[in-house]
């Protein structure tokens, strides 16, 4: 476990509900990726890489409702750049389960 942080670090982490609009390949990617573009309400949409090959089809990706952090700066990954981060549970063998409210929400709220 790394060491602590305070309150005050962790409420300057932007995680928000979104929903994701498009999902495509993402070939260029050094692991198998793809690109999803995802509709966080009133923020609008962002676009991000995500490992979620093995347990995911692009097709049952659209309308999934995630949780992501959103304020991170865009990061460049091959020919894409990345402007958020989806958060999931990873396990050994780097298998990403996506991290989902309980109950469908309005995109853009803030996890808390």
């Amino acid at each position: 476990m790394n060491d602590p942080i305070t309150w005050a670090e962790f409420e300057k982490v932007e995680i928000r509900t979104g929903t994701i609009v498009a999902a495509e390949a993402f070939p260029q990617a050094r692991k198998p990726a793809y690109k999803l573009t995802i509709d966080f309400g009133e923020l609008g949409t962002k676009r991000t890489s995500a490992q979620l090959t093995k347990l995911y089809s692009l097709d049952e990706l659209v309308g999934k409702q995630v949780v992501a952090v959103v304020n991170f700066p865009p990061k460049q990954i091959a020919t894409f750049m990345s402007e958020c981060l989806v958060l999931g549970a990873v396990d050994g063998d780097g298998t990403v389960t996506l991290l989902q409210t309980e109950r469908p929400t309005q995109n853009g709220l803030r996890i808390a």
